[in-house]
C-alpha cells in the first residue's frame, strides 16, 4: 500500500514538473536600444504642463520626462505614484498628500510639497484645460517637506481622478519653470521632471526625443537608451515608416489597416479604454419633435448600430445602447439592447403625430467620420426623418456645444469612456444645453460630484446612466478603442493604459533583440 502511494506521488511530482517545464518562461527585460513611435496628434509645444502645451497630446509627448502625483488602475481606482498615499477628511474639506521621499527633479531640485503646490497653482493660473476644478481649492498648506494639505471650498469626486488621469497632476521642476522661456526654448528649459528620460531635442510638429536619465527614482529603470516620438499626419506614410523599421509602433490606426497589419504578423494592441459616440437630439427645445420621448426613441430604433460598428470598426468596435462599454465597471447588463427596428421607429413617429416624418438638421464637424454620418443620415431617411447635413469647423462646433442647436448634434469627438469623460459630457450644466434634461437631472450629477464613498458613487453613476437610457437623453451608438500596431520585439508599451487617455509608462518599455 505504501509503495503504491509513493509511486502515485512520484507520478504527480513528475507531471507537475513537466507542466512547469512546458510553461513559457516570462521574458526578462533587456537594456538598451532606441524606441521610436508615431502618432498623428501633433507636437505643438514641449514644456511644463503650465506652459499650455495644447490638447490631450501634451501628456503623451511629455510622459518620458514628467510624472504625475497619482495614477489609476484599469477600473479607475486611484493608485499611488509620486504621492505614496493620501487621505480625505470626513467633511470632505481637506485632502492630505504624503509624498515619496528621496526623489529629485532632473535638474537636482528636490521633489517635495512646495513643488507640488507650485505646479498646481501654476496650472490654475495658466488656465490649462480642465484646471477649473482647482478653483474648488481655497488654499494649500505645506505641513512638512513631504506632506501637502489641500483645503477645499467643496469636495469634488473628480478632482483626484483629474490629477491622476490628465495633465493636471504632471510635475515639473519649479526651478526650471521659473526660467524665462520662449516657445522655442521652452522644451529645453521647462520640460524637467522626475521621469525616467531627460529632454534631448525637439522640432515643432515633427518629433521630440528623450535620453535615459541615470538618476531615476525607480532603481533598475528605465531599460531603453532613448525614446523618439514622431508626429506624422498621414497615416499611410506613418505605416510605411513602421514597416521599413524606422518606427516600432504606430498609434491611432484605422481598423482597415489594423486587419491587414494583423494578417501580416504585426501585433495589434487595443486598450480597455473606449471612446463613446452618441448623437444628441435637441430634446430640451419645446418646439422640437425631439421634445417627445417617443420621437427620441424612434431615432434610436431607426439606426442599425451593429452594422455601423461592424462595417466601420471591422470587429474592433462595439455597438452601444448605453453610455458604457461592456468592460466598464459602470456597465449595466440589465439595460437591454435596442435592436434596429425601422418598423417600430415609424410606428413611434406616427403615434407622436409625425406619420410622414419630418425634416431636421444633422450638425457635425470636420473631425467626424463621413461614412458614419452618411450611414446615420440614410437610416433616418428610411423612417421618414430627412436631415440636412451641416459640417462646421472644429472651433465653431465647440462653441455650438455651449450654445443651443436645432436638430441633431453629431459631435466629431466622442466622450472619453472614463468617469470624468462621462461627467464632462452629461453632467456639466454649461455643455450641450439643448439635450433633454429630466427633472432633477443636474441635482443628481451635483450629488455624484459631492460623493466621497466610491461604492455609493458607482451606484449613483449607474442610476444616472439608466435615466439617460430610459429617457433617451442622447443616443449612444458606438464605442471604439484606439488601435495601436507594434513590432513583436516591443514590450511594455500599452498605450491608453490604466483606463487613462494617452497614458503609458516609458520606464517599462524595452526591446528584445
Amino acid at each position: 500500500m505504501k509503495t503504491g502511494k509513493v509511486f502515485a506521488m512520484v507520478c504527480l511530482v513528475s507531471a507537475l514538473a513537466i507542466m512547469m517545464w512546458a510553461q513559457p518562461i516570462p521574458a526578462q527585460p533587456k537594456y538598451g536600444g532606441v524606441f521610436t513611435w508615431n502618432h498623428n496628434g501633433g507636437i505643438p509645444k514641449i514644456g511644463a504642463i503650465a506652459d499650455n502645451l495644447g490638447p490631450m497630446a501634451a501628456n503623451r509627448n511629455t510622459f518620458p520626462a514628467l510624472e504625475s502625483i497619482l495614477k489609476t488602475d484599469e477600473n479607475e481606482n486611484l493608485q499611488p505614484w509620486l504621492a505614496e498615499s493620501w487621505e480625505i477628511s470626513t467633511d470632505g474639506k481637506k485632502i492630505i498628500f504624503h509624498l515619496r521621499k528621496g526623489i529629485k527633479f532632473q535638474d537636482g531640485t528636490n521633489f517635495n510639497a512646495e513643488a507640488v503646490k507650485y505646479n498646481l497653482e501654476a496650472v490654475l493660473k495658466g488656465n490649462i484645460p480642465g484646471s477649473s476644478v482647482l478653483n474648488k481649492v481655497s488654499s494649500y498648506d505645506v505641513v512638512d517637506e513631504h506632506t501637502l494639505r489641500m483645503n477645499l471650498k467643496e469636495y469634488d469626486s473628480t478632482l483626484l481622478l483629474r490629477l491622476a488621469g490628465g495633465a493636471l497632476g504632471l510635475m515639473a521642476s519649479p526651478t526650471a519653470m521659473k526660467k524665462e522661456a520662449t516657445p522655442e526654448t521652452m522644451a529645453k528649459l521647462h520640460c524637467v521632471g522626475t521621469g525616467p528620460f531627460v529632454f534631448d531635442s525637439w522640432k515643432r510638429d515633427s518629433f521630440v526625443q528623450y535620453k535615459k536619465w541615470d538618476g531615476y527614482w525607480q532603481k533598475g529603470k528605465p531599460y531603453l537608451d532613448e525614446i523618439k516620438i514622431q508626429n506624422i499626419a498621414d497615416l499611410t506614410v506613418s505605416i510605411m515608416s513602421f514597416k521599413s523599421g524606422e518606427a516600432q509602433a504606430v498609434e491611432n490606426i484605422d481598423p482597415v489597416d489594423a486587419k491587414q497589419l494583423e494578417k501580416e504578423g504585426y501585433e495589434i494592441h487595443q486598450p480597455n479604454l473606449y471612446f463613446l459616440h452618441s448623437i444628441l437630439p435637441d430634446g430640451n427645445n419645446p418646439n422640437s419633435p425631439f421634445a417627445k420621448k417617443s420621437v427620441r426613441l424612434a431615432l434610436e430604433y431607426a439606426i442599425d448600430k451593429r452594422t455601423i460598428a461592424k462595417g466601420v470598426g471591422m470587429g474592433y468596435y462595439e455597438p452601444l445602447c448605453q453610455v458604457a462599454a461592456t468592460k466598464n465597471p459602470w456597465y449595466n447588463p440589465a439595460l437591454s439592447f435596442r435592436e434596429y427596428d425601422p418598423k417600430k421607429a415609424k410606428q413611434l413617429l406616427a403615434e407622436a403625430g409625425y406619420p410622414n416624418g419630418f425634416k431636421t438638421k444633422l450638425i457635425s464637424d470636420v473631425m467626424a467620420r463621413r461614412d458614419t454620418l452618411v450611414a446615420i443620415q440614410t437610416y433616418l431617411k428610411e423612417v421618414g426623418i430627412e436631415t440636412e447635413l451641416e459640417i462646421q469647423e472644429i472651433g465653431a462646433l465647440i462653441a455650438q456645444q455651449r450654445n443651443r442647436w436645432d436638430g441633431i448634434l453629431f459631435p466629431g469627438f466622442p466622450n472619453v469612456g472614463t468617469l470624468v469623460g462621462i461627467v464632462d459630457r452629461w453632467g456639466d450644466p454649461t455643455m450641450f444645453p439643448s439635450f433633454y434634461r429630466p427633472p432633477g437631472w443636474q441635482e443628481k450629477w451635483n450629488a455624484l460630484r459631492a460623493q466621497q464613498d466610491e461604492k455609493k458613487l458607482m451606484v449613483q453613476l449607474k442610476e444616472l446612466l439608466k435615466i439617460l437610457y430610459d429617457e433617451v437623453v442622447g443616443i449612444p451608438y458606438q464605442g471604439d478603442a484606439p488601435l495601436l500596431v507594434r513590432q513583436r520585439n516591443v514590450h511594455g508599451f500599452d498605450f491608453h493604459d490604466n483606463h487613462t487617455v494617452n497614458y503609458w509608462e516609458p520606464q517599462n518599455v524595452w526591446l528584445s533583440k
